[in-house]
């Protein structure tokens, strides 16, 4: 009898919790966007008969409960710290480092879309007569490989690095940063990309090498913004995490920039309006966007550099505009015309190609440099 009531009690409580939950379900509003993620969730899907007959449906409306389930961020984030507290450190391959960052798992190289890669630069530098430069930048897993549990072994960045650079044609130059970005200070600890130092060191080591001018850090305001959260933090769902600075290097005053989406021109490189938004990071050139041109009157030169690059490169032309009067920027995810063309429209002096590693391991889109 005393079992057939604790059988009783066990099925009842589990009989309530799901009703709870489906009632919940109905009840709750459906958010379009996940704050914490920074994604936009599934919306319901269309009931057709294709989609019922490939299987979408099925997979689209798996998708539409588990992102709509009621107190999704709290399970989400149990689960997480449930595996870090079972010595499983990881959740969407993002890791805690003993000094408490996020950071990304080691990158590997796809064979076949390396080779193209490589090949489709050198191709590129062999049929243009202006100076390419060639910066990749190591991962924040990498600069705090020490620091991540048991996996110090497996950031494989410098070989990976060593490898891109000897595989390029010799009208390339390299600029080699691996011994500044050493530094897992350089890095956010909720995002992957470099800080505002880290980019500016960046931009420090690319003018040197071209032997131009560059504006020296004493000659920067810079402006703290709190409560910054990256996007490691959006994957790892470790939801208590302390937030973070992120800084504003503000060097001259009369700059103004240009997206290719758009004709009309924003005065100065930060987008503040976008301090009030989840992703604070877009506040540098407003984000991703096909081309970006910035225009400084009051560079250190006449000269105007084209940078085919990744999202790090958004905070870098902001210091590169500094030196160059015209700032080129080219996102290869959205802008598929000729390069070539366009150095010769824009009068180019100089070309950089500027990825962070991990992108450049598994980038598709550098095959539309041409």
């Amino acid at each position: 009898m005393k079992h057939k009531k604790e059988h009783i009690i066990t099925v009842s409580v589990f009989c309530a919790f799901i009703s709870a939950m489906l009632l919940l379900f109905i009840l709750i509003p459906k958010s379009e966007f996940s704050e914490l993620e920074k994604r936009n969730l599934q919306d319901f899907p269309e009931i057709n008969f294709e989609n019922i007959a490939n299987g979408d449906f099925g997979n689209d409306i798996e998708t539409y409960l588990a992102d709509h389930m009621p107190l999704r961020d709290f399970f989400v984030s149990l689960n997480s710290y449930f595996d870090l507290l079972t010595c499983r450190n990881a959740s969407s391959d993002i890791y805690l480092t003993k000094d408490n960052a996020l950071t990304e798992a080691p990158g590997r190289i796809d064979e076949a879309g390396f080779t193209k890669n490589i090949n489709t630069i050198n191709s590129f530098a062999e049929k243009t007569d202006i100076p390419v430069d060639m910066m990749v930048v190591p991962s924040s897993g990498w600069a705090s490989r020490n620091r991540v549990f048991g996996l110090s072994k497996d950031y494989l960045d410098s070989e990976y690095i060593d490898r891109i650079y000897s595989s390029l044609s010799k009208e390339i130059n390299t600029v080699d940063v691996r011994e500044i970005f050493d530094n897992p200070s350089l890095y956010y600890k909720t995002d992957h990309h470099w800080t505002s130092e880290g980019a500016f060191r960046a931009y420090e080591a690319y003018l040197k090498e071209l032997g131009k001018d560059f504006r020296p850090e004493n000659e920067f305001t810079v402006e703290k913004v709190q409560d910054f959260y990256g996007s490691t933090y959006s994957r790892a769902a470790l939801w208590l995490m302390k937030s973070e600075e992120l800084e504003l290097w503000q060097g001259s005053g009369n700059i103004t920039v240009t997206n290719g989406e758009s004709e009309e021109e924003h005065k100065g490189i930060f987008y503040t309006e976008r301090l009030k938004e989840t992703d604070k990071y877009t506040v540098f050139l407003d984000g991703n966007h096909s081309t970006v041109r910035i225009y400084n009157p009051d560079a250190l030169t006449e000269d105007t550099v084209l940078v085919v690059r990744d999202s790090y490169s958004n905070c870098l032309g902001g210091f590169l505009c500094e030196s160059f009067r015209n700032v080129i920027l080219v996102d290869l995810r959205y802008y598929k015309k000729p390069v070539s063309e366009l150095c010769s429209v824009e009068n180019v002096d100089n070309i950089l190609i500027c990825y962070s590693l991990n992108n450049f391991l598994t980038d598709q889109n550098i095959i539309w440099l041409r």
